[in-house]
């Protein structure tokens, strides 16, 4: 009987977030607002609706609501589309992604840092959000090379030397690992 409760609660879940799914997509600023308050509630399990919505959607206003409520959730399953949204077309959604990233200081470093390797050097979104992201953290061990990733994150900074300290960080990661 309770893996039967457990199973209705379950579909519940996902039929409640669905329908606030649809709400934050609507262009209506109180509508969204109660959606993404709810959503932020239900925590973790709105987490891949919310992902999805910021990875595949077409509306800059739902991307920046999907943005804002995983930042606010603060769930490591969200850091993949996070970065990803560092390259959002839409700036305001760019900047929430990075806000929502500097949230979870180290744990968001390795995806970061590897997109930072793999993305061409003159990727300026990218750029432009991962220093946002890592200006001013701080974690022992790391701060020398954090500098030289945002000094080489900085406008009119060799482009080519952000993989090389990022690289750093991450090879200095797995030492202390």
């Amino acid at each position: 009987m309770s893996r039967l409760t457990s199973v209705s609660k379950q579909n519940w879940t996902v039929t409640n977030i669905e329908s606030l799914m649809d709400m934050l997509a609507s262009k209506e600023g109180a509508t969204c607002q109660k959606a993404r308050e709810s959503l932020i509630a239900l925590g973790k399990p709105a987490v891949p609706s919310l992902t999805r919505a910021l990875r595949n959607s077409k509306l800059d206003h739902l991307r920046w609501e999907a943005a804002k409520s995983l930042g606010s959730i603060y769930d490591t399953k969200a850091i993949p589309s996070l970065v990803k949204a560092l390259e959002d077309s839409d700036h305001d959604v760019a900047w929430l992604a990075a806000v929502a990233l500097r949230k979870f200081k180290k744990a968001a470093w390795p995806q970061l840092l590897n997109m930072l390797i793999k993305s061409k050097p003159d990727s300026i979104l990218l750029r432009k959000g991962a220093h946002h992201v890592l200006r001013n953290q701080r974690e022992d061990g790391f701060n020398k090379l954090l500098t030289t990733l945002t000094k080489s994150l900085e406008p009119g900074a060799a482009q080519e030397s952000t993989a090389v300290a990022a690289y750093n960080i991450l090879k200095q990661m797995k030492a202390k690992s």
